[in-house]
């Protein structure tokens, strides 16, 4: 058996979370810069808002209804889903996380009836400590143990199990093809076609029929509805990401060069994070800036610089001090800019390696590097128990631009550029 456990309504429950005023009242959150519904409570669901709604479309809805509307805190969904996630491994053998707000749980090996247990003990776990509701699923295969995640979820219920194809079969006509796991809109249009609308109707077809249509996907799909397991772990998500990138949208055009360099190491710190997660060093770091597209300038100022390191890093301070030299050489005086990004790129695993045969005093920097990793897990335990906002460095304190944030404000003036 596999599990699946899903936080429900994922970024509404992390904003009830720190504001349980807002438990029972129709909320929706939006993405960058308000442009788009990207989650929705129940109250919300019910009164007709959907998924990707653009924002000025449900104004007078919100109004007319009350709906409170958020502006997309990621930070705080990372954090959260961090914690999380690490609730879910103290209860099975291990764990993969397939989204910020999703993981399969290996439970091979153990009994059946223990399962049930299992799952009621993850969802009091995640509401007691993090008030984050989840849903949980079992069954012999990842794709039945999504869709029993999926029919416990609409039925309001926090634990469903499917035991074998006999159990599956019940409740496959009643699920439409377009909620099968893997079929996107182009394929449910040709499903359509063919006269596929259910997973029933789909799973009744040949395999054979399956494959040509849909290639290997499709035929792993098909196998997984008949209880054969074939879809392995590292065809669901790579641990190890090739390149991680962190960027924002500025609520209007920025000259000051003291908020873009706070949002620049708010930014590489945030990757750096990421990358020290995944047990992985870089090779790479990029930065880019962006001028504002609708503005009638032309051409779009699109300055952007990437520097190869000399050897793999992840810690947070090398990795500034780069990111911050690469925006000093690409920065220009009295221009505009709407968007700034970091990208950390050629990622590979982490593990001790032989110092450059160009570096002087490889000892001495193979132990510096060593107490660096040391520093920076410590700092990473540390703010994973009281949040990752406590601890930085102190050249991302800054006010925002002119009263506005994306997000990362602070009370705090950092050092200009002249100083």
């Amino acid at each position: 058996m596999i599990g699946l456990a899903d936080c429900n309504n994922f970024f509404v429950s992390c904003e009830r979370s720190i504001n349980p005023a807002l438990d029972g009242k129709p909320v929706v959150v939006l993405s960058n810069n308000d442009g788009c519904v990207v989650a929705r409570s129940n109250e919300s669901k019910r009164l007709g808002v959907k998924m990707g709604q653009p924002a000025f479309e449900i104004r007078d809805m919100i109004e007319k209804h009350r709906i409170i509307a958020l502006s997309g805190n990621h930070l705080l969904y990372r954090d959260i889903s961090l914690r999380v996630h690490d609730i879910f491994r103290r209860f099975v053998p291990s764990a993969l996380d397939y989204s910020v707000d999703e993981s399969f749980l290996d439970v091979n090996g153990i009994p059946v009836d223990v399962l049930p247990e299992i799952g009621e003990a993850i969802y009091n776990a995640c509401w007691k400590e993090m008030r984050i509701p989840v849903t949980i699923g079992f069954a012999p295969t990842k794709t039945l143990a999504k869709i029993a995640t999926e029919v416990s979820k609409k039925g309001g219920q926090r634990l469903g199990i499917i035991y074998d194809e006999a159990d599956a079969v019940k409740i496959y006509d009643n699920i439409p093809i377009y909620d099968l796991w893997g079929v996107g809109r182009r394929l449910t249009k040709m499903l359509y076609q063919n006269g596929v609308y259910t997973i029933g109707q789909f799973a009744a077809r040949d395999v054979e029929w399956v494959k040509k249509k849909m290639g290997v996907t499709g035929e792993r799909s098909w196998r997984e509805l008949h209880c054969q397991p074939c879809i392995e772990l590292n065809h669901v998500e790579r641990l190890l990401q090739d390149s991680i990138s962190e960027s924002r949208t500025f609520p209007e055009d920025v000259t000051d060069y003291d908020y873009i360099r706070a949002r620049i190491v708010i930014y590489t710190s945030d990757c750096a994070r990421k990358l020290r997660a995944m047990n992985g060093e870089c090779r790479s770091v990029g930065v880019f800036l962006r001028g504002n597209p609708f503005r009638n300038t032309e051409p779009v100022l699109r300055p952007e610089r990437v520097v190869r390191l000399s050897s793999p890093c992840n810690d947070t301070i090398t990795l500034t001090e780069v990111a911050l030299d690469i925006l000093d050489n690409i920065f220009i005086e009295g221009a505009a800019f709407k968007r700034a990004g970091v990208w950390l790129g050629d990622i590979q695993k982490c593990v001790l390696r032989p110092g450059s045969l160009f570096e002087t005093e490889v000892d001495a920097k193979t132990e510096k590097k060593q107490l660096m990793n040391k520093f920076m897990k410590t700092i990473d335990k540390i703010n994973n128990v009281v949040g990752y906002k406590n601890i930085g460095l102190a050249s991302q304190l800054v006010k925002g631009h002119q009263g506005h944030n994306d997000g990362y404000s602070s009370s705090f003036q950092a050092p200009s550029r002249k100083k």
